[in-house]
């Protein structure tokens, strides 16, 4: 991590943050997919993508580099959400934009 550029940092660092003081069982489907959307427009910013995938209704984050398609860093949320992958069914669009 302390090879990533400060801005990189600092966006991986929120994201932790915001995941593990955040209750994920608040989030329905819909407000899911809009909050990866944002989170991914803030993340490209910085030449960052976030991937996400659910497994047993625990959601596991991977962040990787735009330009080298490496991985940054990758979490599991310690809390879970309500609903299956299946349930945040991204569109073509939203799949080239949340990196899903």
């Amino acid at each position: 991590m302390h090879s990533r550029p400060k801005e990189q940092r600092e966006a991986i660092r929120n994201l932790v943050h915001l995941v593990l003081t955040r209750d994920m069982g608040t989030f329905n489907p819909d407000r899911f997919k809009d909050w990866i959307k944002d989170t991914d427009a803030r993340f490209r910013k910085v030449g960052l993508t976030l991937h996400f995938e659910i497994r047993s209704r625990t959601v596991h984050f991977i962040i990787k580099e735009v330009r080298t398609r490496r991985i940054a860093f990758k979490f599991t949320a310690s809390t879970h959400v309500p609903f299956e992958d299946r349930d945040v069914v991204m569109s073509v669009d939203d799949t080239s934009a949340a990196g899903h």
